[in-house]
């Protein structure tokens, strides 16, 4: 057994593995903050400010890697035409305990894939990282951004905390990120300056009738036309469309006036336009209104839409007004 020399303790001396164990518990996985990768003209790659903290090949914890400034990176030339290929770039850290070399530092390395027609991104060595997967067509002069694949293993922050990808700019649509402790954030353009968000804290949406309606003796798409909440602008019409896979809890209640005793009304969940997935039923014991309503939860695919059927036993008069018509879709998480 071996008890090593406490970190940082006054007057102690320990070798600089002790350090990467340390480093390890706090990272024992890849994790990186800033290190953007982007096209700089040419077959020159522009790699942002930031830090990553890679894994060591000999199982010695993680050697932390920071830069403060934007470094450049070159790619080989392009194939030739009617092949292409992926290179990966990597943060890489050098020393003679790490790799037997005489180096004492770390460096933004390029992996070349193979020229193929259909190429795939080549496998990392051990004691690297990937941040970016760089897709080289056959005969191109220049790297564009849409050849860049961002591979960053985000997640590089003290104590648990998320450290999240960078604020979205204005106009960009609704984006998920799940974070190393497996919460899932979410973030559009110009919602909270593109900020990112805690998923089942914000993505949510409740909407109303607010003018006057008929509920037919037919089942048919109920239409809202009003709303109390949706920053990330998921209803529309009669569908709210969920943009992150997941639970949703779906609640919604709609009101009819009874002519007489003995009339129904119900309302059912929609999935998709056509999965029934709950309903809520009422029926009349004289003249006035019925609240037909229901509470569900159900897991949804991104892009899926919910939606509303209603249906009287013969064509009655709605109550308009948010109180007695609306529905309300919230993430609740992964499931």
């Amino acid at each position: 057994m071996t008890r090593y020399t406490p970190q940082w303790l006054q007057a102690g001396s320990y070798p600089a593995s002790l350090d990467r164990r340390l480093l390890g518990a706090l990272w024992p996985a890849a994790a990186v903050s800033g290190m953007t990768v982007s096209p700089a003209g040419g077959m020159l790659l522009n790699v942002a400010a930031g830090q990553a903290a890679v894994p060591t090949a000999n199982n010695t914890g993680s050697v932390l890697c920071s830069s403060d400034a934007v470094e450049q990176v070159v790619l080989g030339a392009a194939p030739g035409a009617g092949t292409n290929r992926i290179d990966v770039v990597t943060v890489m850290p050098r020393g003679n305990d790490l790799d037997g070399g005489a180096n004492t530092d770390f460096i933004f390395n390029v992996i070349a894939g193979a020229a193929v027609a259909s190429p795939v991104a080549p496998a990392v060595p051990a004691g690297q990282v990937a941040i970016a997967n760089v897709f080289v067509g056959g005969g191109v002069a220049a790297i564009v951004a849409a050849n860049i694949t961002d591979v960053r293993p985000l997640g590089l922050a003290v104590g648990g905390s998320a450290a999240l990808p960078p604020p979205l700019g204005a106009g960009a649509p609704t984006q998920g990120y799940t974070d190393p402790s497996g919460e899932v954030w979410v973030a559009k353009g110009g919602v909270v300056g593109g900020a990112w968000r805690k998923a089942r804290d914000v993505l949510s949406a409740r909407v109303f009738r607010n003018a006057a309606f008929t509920v037919a003796a037919t089942e048919t798409p109920f239409s809202w036309d009003s709303v109390s909440y949706d920053p990330f602008a998921m209803w529309a019409g009669s569908t709210v469309t969920v943009p992150l896979a997941g639970l949703y809890r779906v609640t919604a209640v709609l009101t009819g006036t009874a002519t007489a005793s003995g009339q129904w009304m119900y309302i059912v969940l929609l999935q998709n336009g056509s999965g029934r997935r709950t309903q809520g039923q009422q029926w009349a014991s004289a003249a006035g209104g019925m609240f037909p309503a229901f509470a569900d939860q159900i897991r949804c695919a991104a892009g899926d839409t919910v939606s509303l059927g209603v249906r009287a036993v013969a064509s009655l008069t709605g109550l308009p007004g948010e109180v007695g018509n609306n529905i309300s879709v919230a993430y609740t998480g992964t499931g």
